[in-house]
């Protein structure tokens, strides 16, 4: 969003880089437009930094409603300047970086009562302390332990949210405790619009065709101390390789993988 990087600085930034003779293409969709085998051919080495663009779904019954919106959709839009809407009632799922953003974002976009929904406490989440602080002193505020379940209509549109309350149990695969719903506890809200925020999963179904190496959650596997694939002259880095971080990460490991491509290129 503006508030977290504004676009004039973007600009300077992505303009220093042109002037440096980088050529920039737009509206170029790798694995669809081109493949990934046709731009290796062409080049002497590939830093593959295609971030973490793809939304996950919250997977309860209604969530094809107007009015439920999945959060990386949304922040895009908004960031592009097309018209985007939110009731007055609006609700984010979630509790990483994504769902304050979107929670703030709403609020600058009319919503009057914005709140932050996350399964489990404050403890446990991914947001940063920095971040969480920032969106209660907007006067947004986090519901703890609790999930929706299920989105009912009104007309067509998204009119109510179901919830459950949750416990936590034992540590599941994240290593924080388990969210377990609370039998009995189940409560329905009024609300227009719902942003999904559950997180960002990199798109790397692209990559497969020259074999680089994925872990199980999706992400490119890299030597973490040259930024290089499995793959010779392929290297990658950033939310594609980590996972959604802070823009500092990827910038970091864009200089890291330059050091070695330069390397690389020099037979070293």
């Amino acid at each position: 969003p503006e508030y977290r990087l504004p676009k004039e600085i973007l600009r300077k930034e992505i303009g220093y880089i042109q002037k440096l003779g980088v050529e920039i293409r737009t509206g170029v969709q790798v694995g669809k437009d081109i493949a990934l085998e046709e731009i290796r051919g062409n080049y002497d080495a590939l830093f593959i930094a295609a971030g973490a663009h793809g939304g996950m779904r919250l997977r309860v019954e209604g969530e094809e409603l107007p009015g439920v919106i999945e959060g990386i959709r949304f922040l895009r839009a908004v960031n592009l300047g097309e018209k985007v809407e939110v009731g007055k009632k609006t609700a984010v799922i979630g509790g990483g970086n994504t769902a304050v953003d979107c929670a703030r974002t709403a609020k600058r976009l009319g919503a009057e009562d914005v709140k932050i929904v996350y399964r489990r406490s404050r403890s446990e989440m991914p947001a940063s302390a920095e971040e969480t602080a920032a969106v209660e002193e907007e006067g947004i505020p986090i519901e703890f332990l609790t999930t929706p379940t299920r989105f009912f209509p009104e007309n067509g549109r998204l009119a109510k949210m179901e919830c459950v309350k949750m416990k936590l149990g034992e540590p599941d695969a994240s290593g924080r405790p388990r969210p377990i719903p609370i039998e009995g506890s189940e409560f329905t809200t009024s609300v227009d619009t719902v942003i999904a925020a559950l997180g960002q999963a990199p798109e790397t179904e692209f990559v497969k065709e020259l074999g680089i190496s994925l872990s199980k959650r999706g992400m490119i596997e890299i030597d973490p101390e040259t930024g290089a694939t499995n793959i010779e002259g392929v290297f990658a880095g950033g939310d594609v390789v980590t996972g959604p971080a802070f823009v500092i990460d990827a910038i970091a490991a864009g200089k890291r993988a330059a050091r070695s491509i330069d390397r690389h290129l020099k037979g070293e």
